[in-house]
């Protein structure tokens, strides 16, 4: 596991921040989560930080289930994802003390 910072968490974080104020729409958020994924596990970030990036990738994509990829009914109202950020958001800034958690 590397302590070295990902740039890509703080753009994650950032974008997800504006989507739970209701600055940005729910497909903002699926780039950076999913560059964050990608580039986290690259540098083998914190287990935590690739799990989050990883889920926030996929609820964004189960909320436009554009091509029904996740399957019929597995639709996910952006409402409830907006909660999920914002719940996920709040634990994370608790967190954000911890070392093992670069940010």
């Amino acid at each position: 596991m590397s302590l070295a910072p990902v740039p890509e968490v703080r753009k994650m974080v950032a974008v997800a921040r504006r989507f739970v104020a209701g600055e940005v729409h729910f497909s903002q958020v699926l780039v950076p989560a999913e560059l964050c994924a990608f580039w986290a596990n690259v540098h083998g970030a914190h287990p935590a930080i690739r799990a989050l990036a990883a889920e926030w990738a996929m609820l964004a994509d189960r909320v436009w289930n554009e091509w029904g990829q996740h399957g019929p009914g597995v639709h996910l109202p952006v409402e409830d994802f907006r909660r999920r950020v914002a719940k996920d958001l709040g634990a994370l800034a608790d967190a954000t003390t911890d070392p093992e958690l670069p940010l």
